[in-house]
């Protein structure tokens, strides 16, 4: 499987996609390959943003002026048998500027049906926390999206998923670490499961891709449950804990060559009223509208987008509610090679309110 000649734009959406099923199926040529059953992808991905919030300076009065590397990533993945694959990412970790293993994980893939991951990745949840290659199509990552236990929320376990014949099926099953000791004493198993439907084009694979750029029409809907005896609360006080979330993704190329993206999610997390304020009693849901001009401009295609959000946090007492609208500037027309300016209002019950505005530039790419 060595394809000299391929589009390009077609090579990013088949690596893209590889993150998870890193099978034969792959039509584009991989960073390193010794035969279709022996190669590996090499992928960057950085987030590097400026941000200014009316009061949030030193002095309390003033805007803050500030320039961050959100994210900086290196990605590896391949084959090293017709059934056994590997993923071994790293990132930076912005709360001690260290770099840490992101994913890593071992894998067995017999077929369309049947795939086991044992190591550490992301585990069954949302559409938006599974979104590659590396975020979801809100500008900064859902509010109402709360992570697993390790880094970036990864968690160690094993995960088997599959899809049915026709691919439009998906479905996971993962057990995970979880919280280990606190309230979990009896060292339990996190479970996970997600399912998801779509109607119109397929998205193979572990993840979902969180713009095909009008190269594929979404229209999907999924849902996802995870579990953990004595997994919120303190040894005195320990409960179960519990989450759910539906959710639902349309992007539909139009006959002029503009997309249309509309993407909307709602989760719900319950930690036995144990008063857990890591993992909080709480509700939250996104909504979100986006539409890409056909017409390019200079090097790129302006996408404006407009982004609605609610967290209700009934452990802390805490309501959010936050408006995001702004303009991406997708150089390529390529949502992973982009700059993103928006204006923020978030509304909080029992804090101050934070307005602000924000510019990212959001690069992931595969060789």
């Amino acid at each position: 499987m060595n394809i000299q000649t391929i589009n390009p734009k077609l090579r990013q959406i088949s690596l893209y996609t590889s993150l998870a099923l890193l099978s034969t199926q792959a039509f584009a040529e991989a960073t390193l390959q010794r035969n279709e059953n022996q190669f590996i992808n090499i992928g960057i991905a950085s987030r590097v943003s400026f941000s200014s919030v009316k009061d949030a300076a030193p002095n309390g009065k003033d805007r803050s002026n500030d320039f961050e590397v959100e994210e900086a990533r290196l990605y590896t993945n391949g084959k090293v048998h017709e059934n056994v694959s590997f993923e071994f990412n790293f990132a930076r970790n912005s709360a001690d500027n260290r770099v840490e293993l992101l994913d890593g994980h071992l894998g067995l893939e017999f077929n369309n049906y049947a795939h086991v991951w044992v190591g550490r990745f992301l585990p069954a949840a949302s559409r938006a926390s599974a979104a590659a290659p590396m975020y979801s199509t809100t500008f900064d990552f859902p509010i109402a999206e709360l992570g697993s236990y390790q880094f970036a929320g990864r968690d160690n376990g094993a995960v088997f998923f599959g899809t049915d014949k026709s691919e439009a099926f998906k479905y996971y099953v993962s057990a995970t670490n979880g919280r280990q000791g606190g309230s979990n004493q009896a060292d339990n198993l996190s479970y996970a499961t997600r399912l998801q439907y779509n109607f119109w084009d397929t998205e193979p694979g572990f993840y979902n891709l969180a713009s095909y750029d009008g190269k594929k029409s979404i229209l999907s809907v999924g849902g996802s449950y995870r579990y953990q005896k004595d997994g919120a609360g303190t040894i005195l006080n320990k409960g179960d804990s519990k989450y759910w979330n539906l959710d639902a993704r349309l992007e539909k190329p139009l006959s002029d060559g503009a997309v249309l993206g509309a993407e909307a999610s709602y989760y719900n997390y319950d930690n036995d009223n144990t008063g857990d304020t890591v993992l909080p009693e709480a509700k939250g849901f996104f909504v979100n509208g986006s539409y890409t001009f056909a017409e390019k401009v200079g090097i790129g295609k302006f996408q404006p987008k407009i982004i609605y959000q609610e967290f209700n946090n009934d452990t802390t007492g805490l309501d959010r509610k936050r408006v995001d609208i702004g303009v991406g500037y997708l150089i390529d027309g390529d949502s992973n090679k982009r700059i993103d300016v928006f204006y923020f209002r978030e509304n909080r019950n029992t804090l101050p309110d934070i307005d602000g505005i924000k510019a990212i530039f959001h690069v992931a790419h595969f060789f």
